[in-house]
C-alpha cells in the first residue's frame, strides 16, 4: 500500500493529476490500475515511504468523521443489496464508494481497487480497521466461508449501531455529575479568585485577628491568584501523561479500572454497561456459528476494561478445564447471578444465544433507567458538598465583618 504521484490524461482529454493511495506498490500495477478508470497515464511515481505517511497524517487529520450509525447504514444497505443478488463490487459501490461523506466514499473506493487486486472483504476491509470494528471483520471472514455474507454483514450492522447505543448512554450517564461538580469546583475558584480579595481590604481594616478559617481561605485564594498559569499548565500536562500512561500502560490501566471499579456511582455504571456489551456481543458470535471458547477470546479482545478482561480469561481457563459456561461465569466471580442463570438455562436447554439476547436486552433496559434516573441520584450529593462549602466561604469571610458590625 502506498501513494503515488501521477498525471494522466482523462477521458475527456483534460490532464489530471494528484496523490492517491493504491493497495500495492508496483508502479506497473498502479498504471495498470489508473488505466482501468479510463485515460492515458503520463506518468506515475510512487512516494517515498516517509513523505507519505506524513502526507497520509495530515490527510487523516483533516478528514470527514464517520459517525457509527453511517457505517453501520452503509454495511446494512450492502446486505440487501447482497441478498437480493447484487454483486459484492457493486453493493460496496452503491452502499459506500457514492456516499456523501468524502471520508467513507474513500473507504468504499479503496475496498473496491483492493477487491480488483484479488483480496476478499474482509482483507480489504481489514486496512480500515479504524472505521470497521473487530466483530464486523470477523462476521465479514465468516460470511465468506460460509456463503451467507449478508446475513453477517447485517448482523454486523446491528451490532454496531447498539454497542454504539451502550456507549453513548454510558457517556451520558456520566456527563451530567461530571458537569455539576465542574460547576461547583468552577463557582468556588471564582469567589476564590475575584471576590476574596476585594473583600480582603475591608477585613483589614477591622484591626483584629482574624479567624483561623479565613486566614486560610485568605491563603488559598492567594496562591491560586500567584500561581494560577502554572496550575492550569500542571493540570492540562498531568491529564496528556495520565491519559498516556493509561493508554501505553496495562499495569496503570488495570489499576485505574480497578478503582473505577470501586466508586459507588462509576461502578454501577460501569458494571451495567459492560454486562450489557459482554452479553451482546457473546450472543451475536455464537449466533454467527462461533465456537464458544473462540467467543470469549474475541469478546476479551473487544473489551477495554482490563478488569472484565481477565475475568473473561478466567472463563476461558474454567472451559479448557472442562468446566460448563454456567460455572465457568459463577466462578469468575464478577458476573451477576442474573446473568450465570440465564447462561445455565441456555446451555441447558441449547438456546444459548436467545438467553444471551433476553439478558442484552435487559441490561440495555437498565442502563437506559440509569440514564435517566443517575442525575436526579446525584443531586441531593452535590447540592450538599456545594452548599457545604459555599457556607463554608460564607461563614470564614462574613464572620469577622459581623463581629467587626457587633
Amino acid at each position: 500500500m502506498a501513494y503515488f504521484h501521477y498525471k494522466m490524461i482523462g477521458k475527456d482529454g483534460m490532464i489530471q493529476g494528484g496523490l492517491v493511495q493504491l493497495p500495492f506498490d508496483s508502479t506497473i500495477s498502479a498504471i495498470s490500475y489508473l488505466e482501468q478508470k479510463g485515460g492515458a497515464v503520463i506518468f506515475a511515481k510512487p512516494l517515498h515511504p516517509v513523505v507519505g505517511a506524513i502526507h497520509g497524517g495530515i490527510e487523516r487529520f483533516f478528514e470527514t468523521k464517520v459517525e457509527t450509525a453511517d457505517m453501520a447504514e452503509a454495511l446494512n444497505n450492502m446486505a440487501i443489496m447482497l441478498k437480493a443478488g447484487i454483486p459484492v463490487v457493486s453493493a460496496i459501490q452503491d452502499a459506500m464508494a457514492d456516499n456523501e461523506n468524502p471520508t467513507l466514499a474513500k473507504v468504499g473506493q479503496d475496498l473496491v481497487s483492493r477487491i480488483h487486486s484479488g483480496a476478499t472483504l474482509s482483507e480489504a476491509a481489514r486496512y480500515w480497521a479504524r472505521y470497521f470494528p473487530d466483530t464486523a471483520l470477523f462476521l465479514m471472514r465468516i460470511g465468506e466461508e460460509t456463503g451467507s455474507l449478508d446475513r453477517t454483514i447485517l448482523d454486523a450492522s446491528r451490532h454496531m449501531l447498539k454497542v454504539d447505543k451502550i456507549k453513548r448512554e454510558t457517556k451520558s450517564a456520566l456527563m451530567y455529575p461530571a458537569f455539576m461538580f465542574i460547576a461547583i469546583f468552577g463557582a468556588m475558584a471564582f469567589w476564590l479568585y475575584f471576590v476574596v480579595p476585594l473583600m480582603l481590604p475591608l477585613l483589614q481594616a477591622t484591626g483584629k485577628q482574624l479567624p483561623g478559617l479565613t486566614l486560610g481561605i485568605i491563603a488559598v485564594a492567594d496562591f491560586l491568584r500567584d500561581q494560577l498559569l502554572s496550575i492550569l499548565v500542571g493540570v492540562v500536562v498531568f491529564v496528556s501523561l495520565f491519559k498516556q500512561g493509561v493508554r501505553r500502560s496495562f499495569r496503570m490501566r488495570r489499576t485505574v479500572h480497578a478503582v473505577l471499579l470501586k466508586m459507588p456511582i462509576l461502578k454501577l455504571v460501569m458494571h451495567t454497561s459492560n454486562l450489557a456489551f459482554i452479553t451482546e456481543y457473546l450472543s451475536l458470535l455464537l449466533n454467527a456459528g462461533v465456537d464458544v471458547v473462540k467467543s470469549i477470546d474475541i469478546l476479551g479482545g473487544s473489551l477495554s476494561n482490563e478488569i472484565y478482561k481477565e475475568k473473561l480469561g478466567e472463563v476461558r481457563n474454567g472451559l479448557i478445564n472442562g468446566l460448563g459456561l454456567r460455572h465457568s461465569f459463577a466462578d469468575a466471580r464478577i458476573f451477576p447471578p442474573f446473568v450465570v442463570r440465564m447462561i445455565g438455562i441456555g446451555e441447558l436447554s441449547g438456546a444459548l444465544s436467545a438467553q444471551l439476547d433476553f439478558a442484552a436486552a435487559e441490561y440495555d433496559r437498565r442502563l437506559d433507567d440509569l440514564v435517566k434516573t443517575l442525575g436526579k441520584s446525584i443531586e441531593p450529593i452535590a447540592l450538599a458538598l456545594g452548599g457545604g462549602l459555599f457556607v463554608l466561604l460564607l461563614v470564614g469571610m462574613f464572620m469577622p465583618l459581623y463581629s467587626m458590625v457587633g
